[in-house]
């Protein structure tokens, strides 16, 4: 059973989601950043407590913390992708390196030098001039606009 792809959508005009959503969807994916930033400072603090216990970091409660909100920020990253467009939500996953940085010099000692601060500053204002500056998006409503576009020259050009 076929059925084009503007039957599920309707065959109006494409629909961008409103305030409400995307200021929720943009939340969640800062969210979901952050706490993917974190993880893998939680894991490597489970590794080292382990290590200092002389135990299996699979016996620590913080390395899986630390693995347990992977799962979790990977999630909210897939609803935040699902609330609004791709192109503001992506920049947002890069926000995860700063706040990993700086989680990881209060809670391992780790030492952020100059550079590294000047990484995660440019890192933050790169994040926030790509979501300014992001192009609309375009839905795709039929399947007629969905063959137009995968033949594009272009298109064929990035494959």
């Amino acid at each position: 059973m076929r059925m084009a792809v503007g039957a599920a959508a309707g065959e109006g005009a494409a629909q961008s989601p409103g305030p409400a959503a995307v200021s929720l969807g943009l939340s969640v994916a800062v969210v979901s950043s952050l706490v993917n930033g974190s993880t893998f400072v939680l894991q490597k603090k489970g590794i080292v407590r382990a290590r200092g216990r002389g135990t299996s970091y699979l016996t620590d409660i913080v390395w899986w913390s630390g693995t347990i909100a992977m799962a979790l920020g990977q999630i909210g990253n897939f609803l935040a992708y699902t609330a609004v467009p791709t192109v503001l939500v992506t920049p947002l996953g890069a926000l995860g390196v700063p706040f990993g940085s700086i989680l990881a010099s209060y809670l391992l000692k780790e030492k952020l030098n100059i550079l590294g601060k000047l990484g995660c500053l440019l890192s933050c204002a790169g994040s926030v001039v790509l979501i300014i500056h992001s192009p609309k998006s375009e839905s795709v409503t039929t399947q007629a606009e969905l063959e137009e576009k995968l033949t594009n020259p272009g298109t064929l050009f990035f494959y």
